[in-house]
């Protein structure tokens, strides 16, 4: 007879104990209790010892597991990181296109002995593959005017240049939201000389970091166009 109690008290202990939904915390506390509602934010539970006492609350962020009383489980775990990663709206790839103009600072040997300095106007087009890669190619105009300003009473057709960037383009992103990024760029391609005193052909690179705050970005270059036309350039494009 003692031995049919102990029995049966065991099995009515471990149903007891079954019959709970256990909620484990990030910190690892547990909580025993019986769920009442999982919302987006919070969970509402009541306390198993008090079933008919008052509904608890918990933030979600808080809450690692709920192992439920039929034995299934919600994990929250990864939850928070998803949230707190950017969601980014739009189907990938997709086109990109971008407008740009600039003001270029000659540095360099070249530019102790004559004016290197040049407006820029550029524009690049090509595939943004997902949010943190770009790859396209683009076309600019490089112009140099007043080469010879320090040179007092030398004044003609040989005072400017023009040369023609066209380069391959590509573009890291690192997104912090859908409307603001950090971006490194690099171009690699010909120096095409079309006006003034430029001519022939050199090897153009470029390469700088950008802001994108919505359509607008805000950068620098540093531009090399052969013969030591070397520049640091700040420019101001618009993403279309």
């Amino acid at each position: 007879m003692k031995k049919s109690l102990l029995v049966l008290l065991y099995t009515f202990s471990f149903s007891a104990i079954s019959a709970q939904d256990i909620i484990m915390k990030k910190n690892a506390d547990e909580i025993r209790a019986k769920v009442t509602e999982v919302g987006a934010t919070e969970i509402k539970y009541r306390k198993w010892d008090n079933l008919n006492g008052p509904v608890y609350t918990i933030p979600v962020d808080e809450v690692f597991v709920i192992k439920y009383e039929n034995g299934s489980t919600d994990k929250f775990a990864d939850l928070s990181a998803t949230k707190s990663r950017p969601k980014f709206s739009g189907k990938f790839p997709r086109y990109q296109g971008e407008i740009a103009i600039g003001y270029g600072v000659g540095i360099g040997v070249v530019s102790d002995v004559i004016n290197t300095n040049r407006v820029v106007v550029e524009t690049v087009h090509g595939a943004r593959i997902n949010p943190y890669l770009f790859v396209g190619g683009g076309l600019g105009i490089n112009y140099f005017y007043g080469l010879l300003d320090d040179y007092d009473g030398y004044y003609g057709d040989g005072d400017t240049a023009t040369i023609a960037p066209l380069f391959a383009n590509i573009k890291g992103y690192y997104p912090f939201s859908k409307k603001t990024a950090i971006a490194l760029s690099l171009d690699l391609g010909a120096a095409i000389g079309i006006g003034g005193i430029a001519e022939g052909t050199e090897f153009y690179a470029s390469i700088g970091p950008d802001v994108q705050i919505g359509k607008f970005n805000l950068g620098f270059r540093f531009q090399h166009e052969g013969t030591g036309l070397n520049a640091m350039l700040f420019r101001v494009g618009f993403t279309f």
